[in-house]
């Protein structure tokens, strides 16, 4: 499914034609277009330190079960750089604060100064970097669920998903702060995804997926992403990278929609399973921020029950695929990957596996791939999910100048007598006998009945064959 599955097109004969790019069906043989890839991993150095981040967690100032010294400590020793507590309803500030009621019944409910201090500098982690926060972080829980950070607000009674990204985007940091972000959390919840017959069913259905896209694309500066894995169950967030590829369907190339992968721990035994590695230059606020906000990280999971079954469990001591390079090759028109810890790579397009491997030639997937390629790193331990590519085609590709899905469209449809009709355009770029076509399916209603004709445009002349 991509946009153009979300459009009925209406229009008279000499009307205005809205169409989007079409997904192009497979071709016997291989194309020779030129790419345009935009990567989240433009601007890393693979040599950065890989910075272990988990944005959703809980104490027993909410739901959990576990002090914040439990959870920091527990955290601390797996590894982790970057912990978020994202309590409900609840803004978090310091780890060492001495102001809730919790902290002011047990004085060991948080760190103390020194032991904050030790964790953000790693002191006691033999020269690797230490752990920090993300400012005022909080889930807010009223409706569906929204993790905010850098931001000292905690929402209404009546508040709703879109009320409160909206209030969040409205926000301005004081000079020197960090403005606040935000992403949605296990949407799987609310959509009907977590229900494992007809979740996925629900992730593609249109009207669900237009509410998540409105709003990425209403807020781009501040909803920085959704996650895609919730939890060690992978419960809530089960159809959620369905609804992923849904999403940037719609949205890609223009924008992307970074996906994480959060524990939502609620106790120290789950810890560890779902983090995301920031590939960012130093370990600092700013840093992370930059990073949540272009996408420069990936995602791993040690629970995925679509990709890696039901009752797959990695463990969260060993290390999960990991990538050590990304090249982006332009002028052969593929993207590589390289990596450690990890058995295949699946290339993903239109929410499904375009090609496997460790270098995905996009001239190869063209019939699967219009608007945005990502990869998944499956190993014995665990998945690792890039951010999207976004591809676009040049216009001069092949060396010539090919008409655009929209002109094809129009040309098609000047075959007909009809007042409204529901297009459908196909790209069929194979070198077969040098053919280069698009088929134009127009569906129209006769008689109360649809009735649908294949029109076939030449994408060089624009001559109906």
């Amino acid at each position: 499914m991509s946009r153009r599955h979300f459009s009925l097109v209406a229009a008279a004969v000499a009307g205005i034609l809205a169409l989007t790019a079409v997904p192009m069906e497979a071709s016997a043989t291989t194309t020779d277009l030129d790419y345009k890839v935009t990567s989240p991993y433009a601007g890393v150095d693979w040599s950065w330190y890989q910075y272990k981040a988990g944005f959703h967690n809980h104490t027993t100032e909410s739901d959990g079960g576990n002090t914040a010294r439990q959870m920091l400590e527990q955290a601390y020793a797996l590894g982790f750089n970057v912990y978020s507590m994202t309590d409900h309803n609840f803004v978090n500030t310091t780890w060492d604060r001495t102001d809730t009621a919790k902290a002011i019944a047990n004085p060991e409910y948080y760190l103390t100064t020194e032991r904050m201090i030790e964790m953000n500098t790693g002191a006691d982690r033999g020269g690797l970097p230490g752990m920090i926060g993300t400012g005022h972080s909080d889930e807010q829980s009223v409706k569906d669920h929204l993790n905010t950070f850098w931001t000292d607000w905690n929402n209404g009674s009546h508040a709703t998903l879109e009320s409160k990204i909206a209030y969040v985007d409205g926000l301005t940091a004081a000079e020197g702060a960090l403005e606040p972000i935000m992403h949605i959390n296990h949407p799987g919840r609310y959509y009907g995804g977590s229900n494992t017959a007809t979740g996925g069913a629900a992730a593609t259905d249109p009207v669900k997926v237009a509410r998540y896209v409105g709003l990425f694309e209403a807020y781009p500066d501040t909803l920085v992403g959704m996650e895609i894995v919730n939890k060690v169950s992978d419960g809530d967030s089960y159809s959620d990278r369905i609804l992923w590829d849904s999403v940037l369907q719609e949205t890609m190339p223009e924008l992307n929609v970074p996906g994480f992968a959060n524990d939502d721990a609620h106790s120290t035994g789950a810890l560890g399973y779902d983090y995301n590695r920031l590939l960012m230059p130093e370990l600092t606020e700013a840093d992370v921020h930059a990073t949540m906000r272009s996408g420069a990280f990936y995602s791993t999971a040690l629970v995925a029950k679509r990709e890696l079954g039901a009752n797959f469990r990695g463990d969260r001591t060993l290390p999960a695929p990991t990538i050590t390079n990304i090249e982006v090759d332009e002028v052969d028109d593929t993207i590589t990957i390289e990596g450690t810890h990890y058995t295949s790579i699946e290339w993903i397009a239109d929410g499904e596996v375009v090609a496997t491997g460790n270098t995905v030639d996009l001239d190869d997937v063209a019939a699967g791939a219009d608007n945005y390629i990502r990869a998944q790193l499956k190993g014995d331990n665990g998945i690792s999910f890039t951010n999207a590519f976004g591809l676009q085609v040049n216009a001069s590709s092949n060396n010539g100048s090919f008409l655009s899905d929209s002109e094809a469209a129009v040309a098609a449809l000047a075959t007909m007598d009809r007042t409204t009709a529901q297009v459908k355009v196909t790209r069929k770029f194979g070198a077969k006998q040098g053919a280069k076509l698009f088929e134009v399916e127009i569906t129209t209603i006769v008689d109360g009945e649809p009735e649908t004709t294949l029109v076939k445009v030449d994408a060089v002349s624009g001559a109906i064959v």
